[in-house]
């Protein structure tokens, strides 16, 4: 957008009683049960816990009969997630596929996946977040100083700055929090740039050099249980997501002139008006996944190599472990990983006439 700010999806989390075990939700997601690995562990009560390779997609299962089978889909995984439910539902369909190409795919396909987890279950997380590419509006301290001040009127009754910095005094993070994180909403405001300047930095020592148009401050309300499902139905009924976070943020939050003696009586800022005009114009948007073979190596580098060069010197050196299990790992990948193999090898394929479609 001309204003700079973009609205997505940041978080979903549902529970179904319908679908009964991990493979038919695989299938429901639109992967295949050989897509996943099951973890050493479970979680929240579920006995077992299963990853999507390549991204962050989680199945529970195996929890107390009254449970069901819980998803988890963070941020990065949503666009690769659309990409195979898309699939999924127009393989059978004929022409399917041609129609939905020419709508608007994330609105398309979101919506569909929406309405379709509506019919098998429930919503227990779905987070909505504004990003604001370049601060025009307000930097986290700007709010800080806001509140500071006392010229804001909120709904909720507690926030609090977090502020995290080496012991050189280099700033690593900062985050204003309003609400409590086991209520139903939360609001986060927080300075993006700085939070992927560390995840970069976990990933590669090669770290470009910050610039001011970098600049990038995220609003993200974490929505649960009811307030997550009402969320989702304003979506499926056609209400523009920019819609639903601007009432949610003008509802909650309202950074205010003090000019009334009553603060509740008080006029916006007219930068805080700016904003929330703004953002309710705001269309869905799905941030594409930004996975290359570059991406996979310095992952591999950093996480897992470790362990891997742990094993073959207690193997005497032998790599055994990698030559014994490399063709059943090479079936297991992921229809998303060998899109990027094929980009780097397209003749790779001839060589493996056994994988599965």
């Amino acid at each position: 957008m001309d204003n700079s700010l973009s609205a997505s999806i940041d978080w979903i989390a549902f529970t179904s009683t319908i679908i009964p075990n991990m493979k038919e939700m695989a299938e429901f997601l639109g992967y295949r049960e050989s897509d996943f690995q099951l973890l050493p562990r479970g979680a929240n009560g579920y006995k077992k816990m299963y990853r999507l390779d390549g991204f962050p997609v989680t199945i529970l299962t195996d929890g107390n009969e009254d449970m069901g089978v819980h998803v988890v889909i963070s941020s990065s995984a949503i666009s690769d997630l659309l990409e195979h439910f898309k699939n999924s539902i127009t393989l059978d369909i004929p022409f399917a596929k041609d129609v939905l190409s020419l709508s608007d795919f994330d609105n398309t396909v979101m919506i569909e996946f929406l309405q379709q987890v509506r019919s098998i279950g429930w919503f227990t997380r779905f987070d909505l977040a504004i990003d604001d590419f370049g601060a025009h509006f307000f930097t986290v301290e700007d709010v800080r100083d806001f509140l500071d001040r006392q010229d804001v009127v909120s709904k909720f009754r507690t926030w609090r700055d977090v502020y995290e910095s080496t012991f050189v005094n280099e700033k690593t993070g900062h985050t204003l929090y309003f609400g409590s994180r086991q209520s139903d909403i939360m609001l986060r405001v927080y300075d993006k740039q700085l939070e992927q300047k560390q995840k970069a930095l976990r990933l590669s020592d090669d770290v470009p050099a910050e610039d001011a148009s970098d600049a990038w401050v995220r609003w993200e309300l974490e929505l649960k249980n009811k307030r997550a499902d009402m969320a989702v139905d304003f979506l499926i009924n056609r209400k523009q997501i920019g819609e639903i976070v601007m009432g949610i943020l003008d509802n909650y939050v309202r950074l205010i002139v003090p000019d009334d003696s009553n603060r509740s009586r008080c006029s916006s800022h007219p930068l805080w008006e700016a904003f929330v005009g703004a953002v309710g114009k705001l269309r869905l948007f799905v941030r594409e996944a930004q996975k290359t073979i570059e991406d996979k190596k310095r992952w591999l580098v950093r996480q897992c190599l470790p362990t891997l060069a742990g094993v073959i010197i207690a193997d005497g050196g032998s790599l055994d472990i990698i030559t014994q299990h490399f063709d059943d790992a090479v079936s297991r990948m992921s229809s998303s990983l060998r899109h990027l193999v094929s980009g780097k090898n397209p003749e790779w394929l001839r060589d493996y006439d056994a994988l599965p479609v």
